[in-house]
């Protein structure tokens, strides 16, 4: 299976890969259509970008601004109003390979580093035509049988090496660093945890952090999906710095321990023990 992700050109069977490569409409043939699905950093309303700063920011009203942000999504559905499931077929290129992309929001001015000028603010692929998509669904992350694959030897988006989590010895769904008043800077790095195992005899992880986004008003012709950061980090507190003991990063690295991490996990739909909560509309929303 690992083969599939090193080499693009590859085909192996979807169900083979779980990655889900399709619609469900066993029906009449329809025609297709390509779809763009639009990410948008923002601040309260405010383009997130680099090399700008944004105050009143988390329970200590601090200043941030951005250093990088990336992300993982994968299983791009969209949902039509009698609630028929069409899953995107992904262009394949450098940042979509078989049903999983790469968001990158960075463009290596201001503070922002982790990458270069490019960035991908999108998510393209075909899908049967149909002018009643009312609600789109993504997952956050990698899915776990191909987390542990060697980031230098993967095809891209996977090859993408500051998405890589030495220690954790898989990727990081979500990276989100920020510079604060008090801390250089502020993390949060959303992945599996709890990782042990090898690549021949494939890994277990206590936590696969794995989430379910679901987006309802969602029109695919005129929509956006908006990841509001004052949001994210409205239950934080940006410049706490770390005391060395009990917390030893500014920020959440996806730790259970770590008292930055159950309000970030939130946001996203986790608890910090990997099992699901509702999705609040702080972060994720639809404009």
């Amino acid at each position: 299976m690992n083969a599939v992700w090193k080499s693009a050109s590859l085909l192996v069977p979807c169900a083979l890969l779980s990655l889900g490569c399709g619609g469900e409409d066993g029906g009449d043939e329809v025609a297709t259509k390509t779809y763009t699905v639009r990410f948008s950093p923002q601040v309260r309303g405010e383009a997130l970008l680099c090399g700008t700063s944004y105050p009143d920011i988390g329970t200590s009203r601090g200043v941030i601004e951005l250093v990088d942000f990336k992300m993982f999504v994968r299983d791009v559905t969209l949902i039509r109003a009698n609630g028929e499931r069409q899953a995107l077929k992904l262009e394949q290129g450098t940042h979509q390979l078989e049903s999983l992309a790469l968001l990158d929001f960075e463009d290596a001015t201001g503070l922002c580093r982790g990458g270069n000028a490019a960035t991908r603010r999108e998510v393209v692929g075909t899908a049967p035509a149909h002018d009643d998509y009312t609600r789109l669904e993504f997952k956050l992350g990698v899915p776990p049988e191909v987390n542990h694959l060697d980031a230098e030897l993967a095809a891209p988006p996977l090859s993408n090496t500051s998405m890589w989590w030495t220690w954790q010895t898989g990727y990081k769904f979500l990276k989100l660093d920020l510079r604060s008043q008090e801390n250089e800077t502020f993390f949060f790095h959303l992945g599996a945890v709890g990782c042990t195992g090898s690549v021949g005899s494939g890994y277990s992880c206590t936590t696969e952090s794995q989430t379910t986004i679901t987006l309802t008003d969602f029109d695919p012709e005129q929509s956006q999906v908006v990841l509001d950061v004052a949001g994210l980090l409205s239950q934080t507190d940006v410049n706490r710095v770390p005391d060395g003991r009990t917390d030893m990063m500014p920020g959440c690295m996806s730790s259970a321990s770590d008292p930055e991490c159950p309000a970030l996990f939130s946001q996203v739909g986790l608890s910090v023990d990997g099992s699901p909560l509702t999705v609040p509309t702080t972060f994720f929303r639809v404009r």
